[in-house]
């Protein structure tokens, strides 16, 4: 499985978990990593390498902290440019149909928040369901998002966990969200039954 890291946070210099992320990203062999700020600072993308780098990989992430509840602007401009018709839907446009996608994003403030009732209103679901239905429109396999809380005050070691957690997902070989609840199901239906069997081992011969 080739993964490709597509980082996009328009203040790296003055960041501590994205780039903490970027430098994890980047000292592992198993992973491509593109630097949309840095590659394009005029934000003209190159959407023929982008797209040929996409054909290239398997996995591709999406690196970059939230902002105003939605990606940076780097990022909504290569996929503007880069998943055009004729290659990523449309008439024969299905070059990344079963390819996977991860989201990585760092959130300013506390998880409790981001709910119906807190200060953010949405969970951070369904903030990212413009980026989730972007996926599944091109054909992609969404897979559950890796989401770091309270960037702002999280302290250097929390960081550096969080960096080589988010390396240790998008390397899971088979991440297959189905297959935990079907294991969650047959733990269920095996502990039912063993609670049955004790109980009726119990009741009183009559």
């Amino acid at each position: 499985m080739k993964v490709m890291a597509i980082v996009a946070h328009p203040d790296l210099e003055n960041s501590r978990v994205n780039s903490a992320w970027l430098k994890a990203l980047l000292g592992n062999g198993n992973v491509t990593v593109v630097n949309l700020t840095e590659k394009y600072p005029d934000m003209k993308v190159d959407i023929f390498e982008e797209q040929m780098r996409l054909l290239e990989h398997d996995r591709i992430v999406f690196v970059f902290p939230l902002y105003w509840y939605s990606c940076p602007p780097i990022l909504k401009a290569w996929l503007d440019d880069v998943l055009q018709p004729g290659f990523a839907y449309a008439n024969e446009g299905d070059k990344l149909q079963g390819k996977e996608f991860i989201i990585c994003t760092s959130i300013g403030g506390p998880q409790e928040g981001y709910r119906a009732g807190g200060h953010a209103n949405f969970t951070l679901d369904e903030l990212l369901r413009p980026l989730q239905q972007t996926v599944l429109y091109v054909g992609g396999k969404y897979l559950t998002p890796f989401c770091f809380y309270r960037s702002m005050v999280a302290t250097d070691a929390e960081i550096q966990e969080a960096a080589q957690q988010l390396l240790s997902y998008v390397l899971t070989p088979d991440i297959d969200p189905r297959k935990v609840h079907d294991d969650f199901s047959n733990e269920s239906i095996q502990i039912i039954f063993a609670r049955h069997e004790l109980q009726e081992s119990l009741s009183p011969v009559v």
